[in-house]
């Protein structure tokens, strides 16, 4: 039980850690150039890890192999 207990708060003081690292934009007032390059950057990083997440999935390769059939025949015997 004591062990339980442990692993869950140690799992709660990470995922705190997490949330506080998170950049937050507002700051700075929202005409300024600095708030600008604040949410390009933010907005940067995600596409990143969205990128990611997309050329490592199954979806890509499917995608592509649709893509380069000449037909729908060809897609489905391959």
């Amino acid at each position: 039980m004591k062990l339980i207990i442990t692993t869950i708060t140690f799992i709660i003081l990470l995922s705190q850690n997490t949330l506080a690292e998170e950049k937050n934009c507002n700051q700075y007032d929202k005409l300024s150039k600095e708030y600008a390059k604040c949410n390009s950057l933010l907005l940067k990083n995600k596409t990143l890890g969205i990128k990611d997440k997309f050329n490592k999935s199954n979806l890509k390769k499917k995608l592509l192999k649709f893509k380069n059939s000449k037909s729908h025949k060809e897609y489905k015997e391959n």
